[in-house]
């Protein structure tokens, strides 16, 4: 390279450093600056490679060829060539990328509300810690699982692998299992909500947030209760079944046949005619099948008040 070949190179070098410096604005808080900086760079890449596209173009082949990294160089030279065709693509994509944020930040600041507080929304709550306190024993040698409640648990973590027969027996009895499908559909989504709320306290995609071990196998254990471990004997099961099945069953064929069981069994009952429950009879049943539903809640699906829920329930034996 000769003499007028380095002035040449060192000239644009300082153009091209001149030009990522006015792109820097373009990342400006300010509401004016964003467009300010591209206006600037617009007339700037005019003036020393012809036209904007241009300019971005020799920024993007030196990140390409200066950049220890390949793939963030690609991306970055991506980006660069994609504001080359569409000038203030990415001022937009700044912004949208800032009202995402602070929209999530919202929904975490709406999560920490739900629990009280930061400490209690990270903490395992009254209802984990019985799974966790029920399993305890099942840690790996040297382990607490009280402290590490990720930690494996007679060496099950994985939630694509079978419980171990342990782990299966100790999340059972640690509390009573739903013993209808709408009652293990409603655990099951509890469960759901609470990974929901982890993932946006820790800030991680959907699918990627964690339960304790403990509560994932329970998780899972009730999840297979819905999915096909009780026989549908409501339309209320029926159709909690249908809601698996055709919201994350799959379509391997495997819900059709099931719920087409469920269906006959429901229909056959149906067809004998059994006697129809009175309030109280109904009432009862369905604390019996669903122990932690509230007074409130066992009235609102029989459209009778709190006060008379109570009432039907006095002197029924404990569930």
């Amino acid at each position: 390279m000769d003499l007028f070949d380095l002035m040449s190179q060192g000239r644009e070098d300082k153009a091209l450093d001149r030009l990522e410096t006015m792109l820097a604005g373009y990342e400006s808080g300010d509401e004016a600056e964003p467009g300010l900086a591209l206006e600037r760079a617009m007339n700037f890449c005019d003036l020393e490679w012809g036209s904007y596209a241009a300019g971005l173009e020799a920024l993007a082949q030196r990140i390409e060829s200066r950049s220890k990294d390949p793939v963030e160089a690609a991306m970055r030279a991506l980006r660069l060539r994609e504001e080359g065709d569409e000038p203030g693509a990415i001022i937009r994509a700044i912004r949208l990328d800032r009202r995402r944020a602070q929209g999530r930040l919202d929904e975490r600041e709406q999560v920490v509300a739900h629990y009280g507080g930061e400490a209690a929304a990270l903490a395992p709550t009254d209802w984990e810690l019985i799974f966790i306190s029920a399993t305890a024993h099942l840690a790996e040698p040297g382990e607490d699982a009280c402290v590490d409640a990720q930690a494996p648990l007679a060496g099950w973590h994985l939630p694509w692998h079978d419980l171990p027969e342990a782990l299966s027996e100790a999340v059972s009895r640690a509390h009573p299992l739903p013993q209808t499908v709408a009652a293990a559909r409603d655990e099951c989504q509890r469960w759901d909500q609470r990974l929901r709320h982890l993932e946006i306290l820790y800030g991680t995609s959907a699918g990627d947030g964690v339960l304790p071990t403990a509560c994932a196998a329970r998780r899972k254990l009730v999840e297979d209760l819905w999915r096909r471990g009780i026989a549908a004997r409501t339309l209320a099961d029926f159709s909690a079944r249908l809601d698996y099945w055709a919201g994350r069953g799959g379509d391997d064929g495997t819900g059709y046949g099931l719920l087409q069981a469920d269906l006959a069994a429901v229909s056959a009952d149906w067809g004998r005619g059994a006697p129809k429950e009175s309030t109280k009879e109904r009432a009862r049943r369905l604390k019996a099948e669903n122990p932690d539903w509230s007074l409130a809640r066992i009235g609102k699906a029989l459209g009778i008040s709190r006060q008379a829920v109570h009432k039907h329930l006095k002197g029924a034996a404990p569930a």
